[in-house]
């Protein structure tokens, strides 16, 4: 069980190579900061929650649906065991893998680009820690997905692990914390850009129309996505805060400006 889970341990090395190099080289005109021993310790807890993750999904036993117990849906989630759109379960693998390469966009600044290493350290533990939740809460929820409740399947049909893992929906979280990881790290580095708000629209409605997608795919109900959607916006949100220069690292001017005085602040 533990093999699948260690497989990502290589991620841990690549993690410390680009860490030692990014602390190395000169922070001044980035508006974040690493620290070795910190991020070790955020790698490390990011990393460890993979694995966790990996484990309890791993344990997630197949049964007969006969042996499943289904429950109740409350009236809000209903709508979804209508939905069975194949066409939208391959849209909502594109509207994925587009929200979680938004960051590749950032290369496209100067400003950014030349902080390419530790925006990768920092959208490496973003999505690390995001899975890793991710798969934990799919573990201890348990929630059939919404074809699970399909009339026409027999009582003899087997129900993969995969079946019952709906809370919280993996596609939306990925989605939400690439899609903030990329419009926080754009306002931070640009608070000043017209382009800003762009941002934040791209970034907050990709990961909206993947959660919409997976409802219609019928693999995930409302709630699910709203989860989804809330962990992965604050993940992709926060990692960066974390990362934030301190009021210390900030340098303030005061001149004499005619008859007052000029008070501005510069971020390294």
């Amino acid at each position: 069980m533990l093999s699948t889970a260690l497989r990502r341990a290589p991620l841990v090395t690549l993690l410390v190579l680009l860490l030692t190099s990014a602390t190395a080289t000169a922070q001044q005109g980035s508006p974040y900061y690493l620290s070795l021993k910190r991020d070790l310790l955020y790698g490390g807890v990011a990393t460890g929650s993979v694995v966790l993750g990996d484990v309890l999904r791993s344990r997630t036993p197949d049964i007969v649906l006969a042996d499943l117990r289904l429950g109740t849906i409350p009236g809000f989630d209903r709508a979804a065991t209508r939905f069975s759109s194949e066409r939208a379960r391959k849209g909502s693998d594109y509207a994925l893998y587009a929200s979680a390469g938004l960051p590749i966009l950032l290369i496209a600044g100067d400003r950014t680009r030349r902080d390419a290493g530790k925006l990768a350290i920092l959208f490496a533990e973003t999505m690390a820690l995001n899975q890793g939740l991710t798969n934990i809460v799919k573990s201890v929820a348990l929630r059939p997905r919404p074809y699970v409740f399909d009339e026409n399947l027999a009582p003899t049909t087997v129900i993969r692990s995969n079946d019952w893992a709906a809370f919280l929906s993996g596609h939306t979280s990925v989605s939400a914390a690439g899609g903030f990881f990329f419009a926080r790290a754009f306002a931070d580095y640009y608070p000043d850009s017209k382009l800003k708000p762009y941002a934040w629209a791209l970034g907050a409605g990709l990961p909206a129309l993947t959660g919409y997608l997976r409802i219609r795919a019928g693999q995930h109900y409302p709630s699910d996505v709203v989860a989804g959607y809330a962990l992965g916006a604050v993940v992709g949100y926060l990692v960066p805060a974390l990362h934030r220069k301190p009021i210390a690292n900030q340098k303030i001017t005061l001149a004499p400006a005619g008859s007052g005085i000029y008070l501005s602040y510069r971020f390294e």
